[in-house]
């Protein structure tokens, strides 16, 4: 046995102890932002439901993953975001019992929703978060000149209330890249960053307890 082979499992163990002693500074909602090639890798699939698993052991309640298709020809990007689909409720099967989770096509329908007990995963094909705002104040005006809200009755409440995912992210991660897309525009203002040069098909169990306990060791300061 090399010297790596016998340090690495010695390191995740502590890493994994380290997270357990701090159980109070766990991030409770995490975002992944991963590009739609990711996911046509048969790894990067695998290392997708290995992380979720990983979350869900560490009492992480909900994890919102945006899937970046780079193509331009909507009826393409249709069809690849219903080949993903596809393919993620598959993978999806193997999570543990009692996982809930909602598939977000690339015009913001959800065909479908699994209720969890105590872990929700959210995923949008493309679908961003600039169109989700925009359909939010859409709808709120379509409310507004049928009379069922007032204009002075319209706030970031009433906005929030309007969007797919009502909950602000503690972590926002990006695999393989520098830049963020355009992924809970509204909801991440005071979400911690966390970037990586590793590519997701190659993201260990390792590189996840590293980022969880990054998290841990930060200052939040919530724009202050």
């Amino acid at each position: 046995m090399d010297l790596f082979s016998f340090v690495y499992p010695l390191y995740e163990r502590y890493l994994a102890w380290q997270i357990t002693r701090s159980s109070s500074k766990i991030p409770r909602h995490v975002a992944i932002i991963l590009k739609e090639a990711d996911l046509f890798d048969p790894k990067g699939m695998e290392r997708l439901v290995s992380a979720l698993i990983i979350l869900r052991r560490f009492k992480v309640g909900l994890v919102s993953i945006y899937v970046d298709i780079l193509k331009t020809d909507l009826p393409l990007k249709i069809e690849i975001a219903s080949t993903l689909r596809i393919r993620l409720n598959e993978s999806f099967s193997r999570l543990p019992a009692g996982t809930g989770y909602a598939i977000c096509g690339i015009e913001g329908e959800v065909n479908g929703s699994i209720p969890g007990n105590d872990f929700f995963v959210y995923v949008s094909l493309g679908f961003g978060g600039r169109d989700e705002i925009t359909r939010a104040v859409l709808t709120i005006l379509a409310e507004v000149k049928a009379g069922t809200v007032r204009p002075e009755e319209v706030d970031e409440k009433m906005l929030e209330s309007h969007l797919l995912v009502k909950h602000e992210p503690d972590i926002m991660i990006r695999s393989g890249g520098q830049k963020l897309s355009d992924f809970l525009v509204w909801q991440s203002v005071y979400s911690e960053l966390y970037f990586t040069d590793v590519n997701w098909k190659d993201f260990r169990k390792l590189d996840l307890l590293r980022l969880i306990r990054d998290f841990q060791k930060r200052q939040r300061r919530y724009g202050k």
